[in-house]
């Protein structure tokens, strides 16, 4: 087990739930800025947008993926990659 105490233990994940809602909120405000900017993009016909400290370029990024459902088993196999990450899953407690 942890070296932490049990009341350490509480603050730790307290911390990092407001920290994620508070990216949240963050992410919701970048998202916002984006569709801004992007309408501004799309009006003058461009993919860069200047200030006197600002510069925004515009990218078109494009990726072909496999489904596992669109090919042979055995192309499947074959050419699919498996890649492992650990992921932390934080979830607030909800008591009836």
């Amino acid at each position: 087990m942890s070296s932490l105490t049990y009341k350490e233990i509480e603050e730790l994940l307290k911390t990092w739930m407001e920290t994620k809602e508070k990216i949240s909120e963050l992410e919701k405000k970048c998202e916002k800025y984006k569709k801004i900017a992007d309408k501004i993009l799309y009006e003058t016909d461009s993919n860069k947008i200047l200030s006197s400290t600002y510069v925004l370029q515009r990218r078109i990024i494009q990726r072909r993926t496999l489904s596992k459902d669109n090919v042979p088993e055995d192309i499947w196999h074959k050419f699919s990659r498996e890649i492992q990450y650990p992921s932390y899953i934080l979830n607030k407690i909800k008591y009836k």
